[in-house]
């Protein structure tokens, strides 16, 4: 008895959405706008984890880099250090964060991802 497999592609659209926290990660990407700091912090946390592998996680993680409430940046920064190659934008707001952002947990950790990515201070 020969048996014969089949294999199909295993693109984006036959695997499904991309998920995160078991959420597609466009929802997540959408709370990083949302009012509340407590829902902007859990997307960035559950955003950390994809990474690479959605590039809009990298633009909404940058411009989560900015955000008004510390917890959002702190958690940002560790979410950014988790990429593979972060963006010169990205690169450029850690050094600014580690050289002037108002909370000092802030600035070490950004001192420690532009480390971490190789970059002089």
């Amino acid at each position: 008895m020969i048996i014969l497999t089949i294999s199909a592609g295993c693109n984006r659209e036959e695997r499904g959405p991309l998920l995160a926290g078991g959420r597609e990660v466009k929802s997540w990407l959408v709370d990083l706008r949302n009012p509340q700091p407590h829902a902007r912090r859990q997307a960035v946390l559950k955003l950390g984890n994809v990474g690479d592998a959605d590039p809009a996680v990298a633009e909404g993680l940058a411009e989560a880099l900015r955000d008004s409430e510390v917890l959002v940046r702190r958690d940002a920064v560790h979410a950014v250090a988790k990429l593979t190659k972060p963006s010169d934008a990205i690169m450029a707001q850690l050094k600014v964060m580690s050289e002037s952002d108002r909370d000092t947990l802030v600035r070490d950790y950004a001192r420690r991802a532009l480390a971490h990515f190789g970059a002089a201070e």
